[in-house]
């Protein structure tokens, strides 16, 4: 019994045997003393594309100043606690990143928490000085919010100058920050 064949299939006959060629197609042969010409390789050739660079810890810095931006009061708290976050993600990698997420981290968490303080006592002593009459100044009241806006413009240079330090492979130092995490 033999299976059934497509039709136009032909099976191979023997050990030797070479399939046909397309009509028309004929192997060159090469003139003796001549070489085919050689194609370049596909692909970046070796040493073409720069080398891997190691990570910095820009990135905790970055969202510091990234989140900032959209949001002016809701966005100073959310930069402390995205810089905590990412800064503590980086540290993994070791090294100047390490150093730099370490720093950020820090920073992240002493910034988000005198800018909690500071919108907290501002509110607090908004209702419980004004219950009574209002007040006619905005300096005694005042005090705790512009600390605030003076604490951000703080964040903002640092943040900057952070940024500009860890893509240069520098670590960055706040000395005033509370060392939540130590080297």
């Amino acid at each position: 019994y033999a299976p059934p064949q497509a039709p136009g299939y032909a099976a191979p006959q023997a050990p030797g045997y070479a399939p046909p060629q397309a009509p028309g197609y004929a192997p060159q042969q090469s003139a003796p003393g001549y070489a085919p010409p050689a194609y370049p390789v596909q692909g970046y050739p070796v040493g073409a594309y720069p080398a891997a660079v190691p990570p910095r810890g820009l990135l905790p810095w970055a969202l510091g100043l990234l989140i900032l931006i959209p949001f002016p009061f809701v966005g100073g708290l959310a930069s402390g606690l995205a810089m905590a976050v990412s800064g503590g993600a980086s540290r993994r990698y070791g090294g100047v990143a390490r150093e730099n997420a370490r720093a950020a981290l820090n920073w992240g968490l002493t910034y988000l928490l005198v800018s909690t303080v500071l919108l907290v006592t501002h509110f607090v002593l908004l209702f419980a000085l004004t219950s009574d009459s209002p007040t006619t100044g905005f300096y005694p009241l005042g005090i705790p919010i512009t600390l605030y806006f003076a604490l951000s413009v703080l964040h903002v240079v640092l943040v900057i100058v952070g940024m500009v330090r860890a893509s240069s492979g520098k670590v960055m130092r706040v000395p005033f920050a509370i060392p939540y995490l130590r080297a």
